[in-house]
């Protein structure tokens, strides 16, 4: 026991030594990351015996079933629960995949949770991730990137969604930008063009101490796995399937998800419309937990108004600038004073020297000019705007992750109704579609272009 809990200590002093001290791009980062991970949990399986499952090592109990076991006992709410996120999920498209699984109650309700998603939660989210966590680029918004213009977008989305929901939407989504990244991906590598450098990624790994913040994101994460494990092993209980274990999923010492094993040959040749409901649950829940916790987010927000402080968005960088800030980026301090407190009719910097400005995306070093100047035009944002900073870290604290629940609850309750295999989508079609080969078309041609919309990340 000394031994394992040495062990985890240089683990521990190792990771943040590669998160927080060393001045190395993000990539690199993950990379050396991934492989400390990768490699203590080697040690734990193979030195220590622990349970596994595809390299990632499971912290088995029991004792989340006798939760599971109580919570299962209102048997109608959960499965009107699942029943509406097939609307959520598929749209009209439900009524003809999995009629039993519908009815008029679950479509108007799930049309109605549908359109908060997608007018409220969706912004919000994809949002805060852009500007708080950093993750992303700014650019031309989804609507007009698919329509050519923000109302026929609009049209074209809402369409999507009324017929196929949310599983549509982002099916779409990912094979569109994945044709973008394509032709630049081809255009690089044959005409000599370095498009595929210039282009952002259509999605990212997310973890904590890489490109979520540590503890924020480890509890954020933490909410987003209970919800959805916990919601697919109560539907699991209701549809009389066996739980074997619960328990938490470890990446060498960064708890990357929880997890619930039901009896997966038991649930295999359960009635079609139980074992919908069981795969429905998990993305139902994390979507629901999304817009729950928008609504708090956004009370947080109105009620906590005189607490926080401005911030500079940035607008332009001069073509002369060695290294640009990217448009969009959110700057918090300059030299350690905050956008608020700085007098911009006095402010000036030295000339040929190192600025520190601290950023949505980290701290970054920039050098002024013989004129004293970044070569950056900025725009000061009111403590009014949604993603400005608190000045109290308890309350940034908090704000972080009310703002990391909706998003990535979202992201993953998304993510997870695609036809992809080892998510849940795939298993859903798998289940409600009969021709077997119209569900391995889908679903390895999903996974190809949900490949591609994270190459770009290795060409930066």
């Amino acid at each position: 026991m000394i031994v394992l809990l040495l062990l985890i200590a240089i683990a521990l002093g190792l990771f943040y030594y590669i998160v927080f001290q060393t001045d190395i791009p993000g990539l690199w980062k993950f990379l050396l990351v991934a492989a400390e991970m990768i490699a203590l949990n080697q040690i734990f399986i193979k030195r220590y015996k622990m349970p596994s499952e595809i390299g990632l090592v499971l912290l088995k109990s029991r004792k989340g079933i006798e939760i599971i076991e109580s919570v299962a006992k209102n048997e109608k709410a959960f499965n009107f629960m699942a029943d509406v996120g097939a609307t959520i999920a598929y749209g009209l498209l439900s009524m003809k995949l999995m009629s039993k699984n519908t009815s008029w109650k679950s479509l108007i309700c799930g049309f109605a949770i549908l359109i908060v998603l997608s007018r409220f939660v969706a912004p919000v989210a994809l949002s805060f991730l852009l500007f708080v966590v950093g993750i992303g680029s700014t650019g031309a918004s989804a609507a007009e990137s698919v329509g050519g213009s923000a109302d026929m977008g609009f049209l074209l989305i809402g369409g999507i969604l009324l017929f196929g929901g949310l599983f549509l939407l982002i099916l779409f989504g990912i094979v569109y930008y994945g044709v973008v990244i394509f032709k630049a991906l081809v255009t690089s590598l044959f005409f000599g063009s370095d498009a595929i450098s210039k282009i952002s990624p259509g999605g990212d790994i997310l973890l904590p101490g890489i490109n979520l913040p540590f503890f924020e994101g480890i509890l954020a994460l933490a909410i987003v796995m209970i919800v959805h494990e916990g919601a697919h092993a109560v539907l699991a209980r209701i549809a009389k399937i066996p739980l074997l274990s619960s328990g938490i999923v470890l990446f060498g010492i960064i708890p990357i998800g929880a997890f619930v094993e039901p009896d997966e040959k038991k649930l295999e040749k359960a009635e079609r419309t139980r074992q919908t409901r069981v795969l429905v649950a998990g993305p139902t829940a994390n979507m629901l937990a999304a817009v729950a916790s928008f609504f708090l987010f956004m009370a947080f927000f109105m009620v906590s108004a005189d607490l926080r402080e401005g911030v500079l968005y940035v607008h332009y960088n001069s073509t002369n600038v060695t290294h640009p800030l990217p448009e969009g980026t959110m700057v918090y301090e300059i030299n350690g004073m905050s956008a608020d407190s700085i007098n911009w009719t006095s402010f000036s910097l030295p000339a040929d020297e190192d600025v520190r400005i601290l950023t949505n995306k980290g701290e970054v070093v920039r050098k002024t000019n013989e004129q004293g100047k970044l070569g950056v035009e900025f725009y000061l944002l009111s403590k009014d705007f949604l993603f400005s900073r608190y000045s109290n870290p308890a309350f940034q604290f908090i704000y972080v992750i009310l703002g990391l629940s909706v998003a990535l609850n979202f992201v993953v309750g998304t993510v997870n109704i695609l036809p992809i295999p080892l998510f849940d989508g795939y298993r859903i079609i798998d289940v409600n579609v009969k021709n077997k080969m119209i569900v391995n078309a889908i679903s390895y041609g999903a996974l190809f272009f949900f490949i591609l919309n994270f190459l770009p990340r290795f060409f930066q």
